[in-house]
């Protein structure tokens, strides 16, 4: 690669990584919680390990609690200057040790009676994810340790939303429900900005967690379903999937109320019956992604079942049957 391709692929990816650090920065929900749940636990004897210490808050946190030791934590090398200086600009830069690098590699001397880590990425309970949490627990966790978080919870919840709901084309005399009928086997992503486009209709349930404090190997994924009784089945259009994140016991955090996290909402057409029992059975294997809606109050209702294979399915069939010319 020549070096002005080097040049623009770096500043892409650190422009990406800038925007997600600001809006992790200004996710004062998040940083709220996190920073109660610090305060508790990070004493004079705490030795603090920030495993993905991203743009350095915790660690330097952690330093201005009166921390005896604060490790930070960071793969990205482009990160590493600004967790510097953020604290020294904090006046803390004497009392955090930086090192960068994959937390399954590096070496550190000793253990750690704190470990704060947000190594999520887009797959919060794969098992990439639970083997570095096992890593970490082993290699670097004290006896009586805290992890936080402690555990992670995927809910869910039934709800109407307004988005998606106007025929398409818009503001044109014709019809293409063709391109909505594959639009519907895509999931869409929540942020927190249009929150108020959904109308919760029921409590949450729980659809699976890990506890990073003690499991050994991932949550099945496959085959995930809740179900509800409600009085008017014909409102629901959509289920919200959404995590909770368990920092401290009495600490937890909805992601469905963060800024730093996107809901997941899986949409399907609603259903004529009113009163009765709707199930939301979902497989989150990435490769394998699909969800299915069903009334098992009224059996003779059809069945939904969704995917992104069913649209790839979908437009190969279509494809096959289109006459047209190709240069």
């Amino acid at each position: 690669m020549k070096k002005d391709e080097l040049d623009k692929s770096f500043t892409d990816r650190l422009k990406r990584l800038v925007r997600s650090h600001q809006t992790m920065l200004g996710d004062g929900h998040r940083n709220k919680l996190l920073y109660e749940a610090l305060k508790d636990n990070v004493s004079e004897k705490t030795r603090f390990l920030d495993i993905g210490a991203g743009t350095g808050v915790w660690a330097i946190i952690a330093a201005k609690l009166g921390a005896k030791r604060v490790v930070a934590v960071e793969i990205e090398e482009c990160l590493v200057p600004i967790i510097y200086k953020h604290a020294k600009e904090n006046g803390v830069a004497d009392r955090i040790e930086i090192i960068q690098g994959n937390s399954d590699d590096v070496r550190i001397r000793g253990k750690f009676d704190l470990i704060v880590s947000e190594l999520f990425g887009s797959d919060v309970f794969g098992e990439q994810t639970i083997k570095s949490f096992i890593n970490i627990r082993k290699r670097f966790l004290a006896k009586n340790g805290t992890l936080i978080p402690q555990i992670m919870e995927k809910y869910a919840v039934p709800v109407r939303t307004k988005r998606n709901v106007q025929n398409l084309p818009a503001e044109l005399p014709i019809k293409c429900s063709f391109i909505d009928s594959l639009k519907s086997n895509f999931h869409d992503s929540l942020p927190l900005s249009q929150r108020g486009e959904i109308e919760v209709l029921a409590e949450p349930k729980k659809l699976l967690e890990v506890d990073f404090r003690k499991d050994e190997k991932p949550p099945a994924s496959k085959n995930l379903s809740c179900s509800w009784k409600l009085k008017d089945l014909s409102k629901v259009n959509a289920f919200a999937v959404y995590n909770r994140s368990v920092f401290t016991d009495e600490i937890k955090m909805d992601t469905f109320d963060s800024q730093s996290w996107r809901s997941a909402v899986f949409n399907f057409q609603p259903v004529e019956e009113k009163s009765g029992e709707i199930e939301f059975a979902v497989t989150l294997d990435p490769g394998r992604l699909h969800w299915k809606i069903s009334l098992p109050s009224h059996p003779k209702s059809r069945v939904q079942i969704y995917s992104p294979g069913h649209a790839a399915a979908g437009i190969k069939m279509a494809q096959e049957a289109t006459p047209y010319r190709k240069f």
